[in-house]
C-alpha cells in the first residue's frame, strides 16, 4: 500500500507540474500577443490605417484645365474643349450585354474590341478617350452600373495655324510638346484633383458612403507681345513673297521698336496646330523618308 501511494503522489506532482508549466507558456504567450496588439494599436496605428484606406478607397483624377496663351490684345490663342473618357469598373457591372451595346453604337466601335474589354477583369479598364461631351453625356444618362464617364480637356487652336511654329502644340497626354507649349509647360499644365470613393472588397463603390473630392487647380493663363492681327498680316505677305519667288519659306519679323516686344513672328508654310502630325494635301508619306516626313510637317 505504501508503494501504490508513493507512485500516485508521484504522478499528481508531475500532472501539477505540466499544469504549472502549461499555465506559465499560456499566460506569457498571453502577454506577448497583448504586448504585439498594442504596439501595432499604438505603434503602428497610423500605418495601417493607411493600407486600410488603400484597400477600400478608389481614386480617380480631376483633370485640370491647361492655361490659355493669349496675344497683347486679349484674344485667345490656345484654348480647351471638354472631352470626355469612356471607361468600365468589371466588378461593378451588372448587365453585360446592354453595356456592350451601349457602348458599341454610342462609341462607334466594334463589338469584339468592346467586349474584350468590357470582360477584363481589372480595377478600371479604358474604352475610349477624347470622346465629345454631347456622346459622353449621353452615356453618362444610360446611368448603367460600371460605366465611368470622366471630364478630361483636349487642346484646341481657334485660329488653326496662326503662329503655329510659335505656340506650338500638345500630344494626347495634353503636354506640350513643341513651341511655347513646352517652354512654358510647368505654368500651362495646372495640377489635377482627385475623386476618393470607398469600395468593398470587391472593388464595388459604396454610394452611400459618399466621396471626398481635391479640387484641381487649373494652369495659369500665357500672354505673349504678339498681335494677332499683326500676325495675320504678316503671314499674308510671307505667302504671297513664297508664291512670288518660289521660295520654300518665308520669315518675317515684327518688333516694336519702343521696348523690344516681339509683335509678330512668321515663318511660312505654317501647320494646323489642330492637326499636326497630317501631311499637307498630295504628299503621299509612304514615298517619304522618317526625315522627309518631318521636314513636311515643319514641326
Amino acid at each position: 500500500m505504501a508503494v501504490k501511494n508513493s507512485t500516485g503522489r508521484r504522478n499528481m506532482t508531475i500532472q501539477k507540474r505540466k499544469t504549472f508549466v502549461f499555465c506559465v507558456l499560456s499566460v506569457t504567450a498571453l502577454l506577448l500577443l497583448g504586448v504585439r496588439v498594442g504596439y501595432l494599436m499604438i505603434m503602428r496605428s497610423e500605418h495601417y490605417t493607411e493600407r486600410a484606406l488603400d484597400l477600400h478607397e478608389g481614386e480617380r483624377d480631376i483633370k485640370a484645365a491647361r492655361g490659355r496663351i493669349i496675344d497683347s490684345t486679349g484674344t485667345v490663342l490656345a484654348d480647351n474643349k471638354t472631352v470626355c473618357t469612356i471607361s468600365v469598373i468589371y466588378s461593378q457591372i451588372k448587365e453585360p450585354e446592354k453595356v456592350i451595346e451601349m457602348l458599341c453604337r454610342e462609341l462607334d466601335l466594334s463589338e469584339e474590341y468592346v467586349r474584350k474589354h468590357v470582360e477584363k477583369y481589372s480595377a478600371r479598364e479604358r474604352i475610349k478617350s477624347n470622346v465629345d461631351k454631347e456622346t459622353g453625356d449621353r452615356i453618362r444618362n444610360y446611368d448603367m452600373a460600371g460605366v465611368k464617364v470622366d471630364e478630361d480637356y483636349k487642346r484646341y487652336y481657334p485660329f488653326g495655324s496662326l503662329a503655329s511654329k510659335v505656340i506650338g502644340f500638345t500630344g494626347g497626354d495634353n503636354q506640350g510638346i513643341i513651341g511655347l507649349e513646352v517652354m512654358y509647360e510647368e505654368y500651362l499644365k495646372g495640377k489635377n484633383g482627385t475623386i476618393l470613393t470607398m469600395t468593398d472588397a470587391r472593388g464595388v463603390e459604396l454610394s452611400e458612403q459618399g466621396e471626398s473630392r481635391v479640387e484641381p487647380i487649373n494652369g495659369n493663363t500665357l500672354r505673349l507681345s504678339l498681335d494677332s492681327n499683326i500676325q495675320k498680316y504678316g503671314e499674308q505677305l510671307a505667302k504671297k513673297a513664297m508664291e512670288a519667288k518660289g521660295a520654300d519659306g518665308v520669315g518675317i519679323l515684327v518688333m516694336n521698336p519702343q521696348n523690344g516686344e516681339i509683335m509678330a513672328m512668321v515663318n511660312v508654310p505654317e501647320f494646323d496646330l489642330n492637326d499636326p502630325f497630317t501631311l499637307p494635301v498630295g504628299m503621299d508619306s509612304s514615298l517619304l523618308t522618317n526625315e522627309e516626313r518631318q521636314d513636311a510637317l515643319k514641326v
